[in-house]
């Protein structure tokens, strides 16, 4: 099938084209596409990712007074470059939400026989919230939602709260993944460092939790360092690891970040917002089991250290200790893991929304 991705905007703001020796996650994730989002859907399907600002005419001045006064682009760009694809997965966010509901809108009208695949980028916990907040927000996105033909969710929890505002179908399928390349820096137990990472941005509800948790098996494991991330923009609430040994890493692109993730003997996640759940995933990939949060990923691949804010900071040190002493559990846990991993990759992601389309075509 011709499959191209649509977002608003993207970082380079041109038209990014899959090529078999050169997939997304070799690009520049700074100025060109990311490694692990959308840009595996067109890897996947050999296709295409647009962004909409290319075709809204965002270059003309007059345009640019126009999007300023009345907060939306002139309504009359060309459509004549999407008829060339008979799917389109049309991307929602959050930040001009209103032109993404339009073009799906005008492409169902002009294009009736173009399938159209909705799916969100922002995660459940604020979309969710941002929709509670604006009601007109959210008229928007259901507008969205009812116009197109089939609507992706990649967080299986989630899926009934997307059905509750809509008729169109709404389906959950695993993120793709590009397991074939990350799989490649899994480390054995034997050879990883004695480290704790805990991951997760610190104004999200119940992070401080990873902390508590692995300062208390810093406790019982002295010979365990901890690390935690330095996230752009964000300031950490580092307080919880006052009375522990941590090291702050300086930010890594994710090819970067796969090498030193697999080095790590266990990693803490406490966030509970249902996100799709890439750390959880790279841990598959590299072979270190990741403990805590409710993500897609973490229910699906590590099910038994999965947690929910119900889920006491007794029960995960539990957990935790146990992984660190049981080391026959420790491989069961990872091998799991890296077991169902492979079904994320590109090939079968790619064999799933294909049946989707045809299913949902007929």
């Amino acid at each position: 099938m011709n499959f191209a991705v649509v977002e608003y905007s993207s970082k380079s703001g041109n038209i990014w084209r899959s090529a078999p020796n050169h997939p997304n996650y070799l690009e520049d994730p700074e100025k060109v596409i990311d490694p692990t989002s959308f840009g595996c859907y067109v890897s996947a399907l050999a296709g295409q990712h647009i962004p909409l600002t290319k075709f809204v005419g965002a270059d003309k001045l007059s345009n640019k007074i126009i999007k300023r006064l009345t907060g939306s682009w002139p309504r009359n760009y060309s459509l004549e470059y999407f008829k060339r694809f008979d799917v389109l997965m049309i991307v929602y966010q959050i930040s001009d939400a209103h032109e993404i509901a339009r073009l799906v809108s005008r492409v169902k009208q002009a294009q009736p026989n173009t399938f159209i695949i909705g799916v969100p980028t922002q995660p459940y916990g604020i979309l969710k919230t941002h929709l509670a907040d604006n009601p007109t927000a959210k008229q928007h996105f259901i507008d969205y939602m009812n116009r197109c033909d089939v609507f992706l969710t990649v967080v299986k929890a989630t899926q009934s709260w997307y059905e509750s505002m809509t008729s169109t179908p709404v389906v959950y399928l695993p993120q793709i993944y590009p397991t074939h390349w990350a799989t490649r820096f899994f480390t054995k137990h034997a050879t990883k460092e004695k480290t704790i990472f805990v991951a997760g941005i610190t104004d999200r509800p119940k992070i401080s939790q990873g902390f508590i948790v692995a300062q208390a098996l810093q406790k019982e494991f002295p010979d365990y360092h901890i690390n935690v991330t330095q996230i752009p923009g964000v300031i950490m609430n580092l307080d919880p690891l006052r009375q522990a040994r941590y090291s702050i890493a300086p930010f890594q692109p994710w090819l970067q970040h796969l090498p030193w993730l697999a080095k790590q003997t266990l990693v803490v996640n406490t966030d509970y917002t249902l996100t799709r759940g890439r750390v959880q995933v790279d841990c598959a990939a590299v072979g270190t089991p990741s403990l805590g949060a409710n993500s897609d990923g973490q229910t699906d691949l590590f099910p038994e250290l999965a947690s929910t804010p119900d889920v006491s900071i007794d029960k995960l040190i539990e957990l935790g200790t146990r992984l660190l002493t049981d080391h026959a559990y420790y491989e069961k846990t990872v091998a799991g893991a890296r077991e169902k991993l492979k079904k994320y990759d590109y090939e079968k992601s790619a064999a799933r929304l294909q049946m989707l389309v045809k299913s949902y075509k007929q």
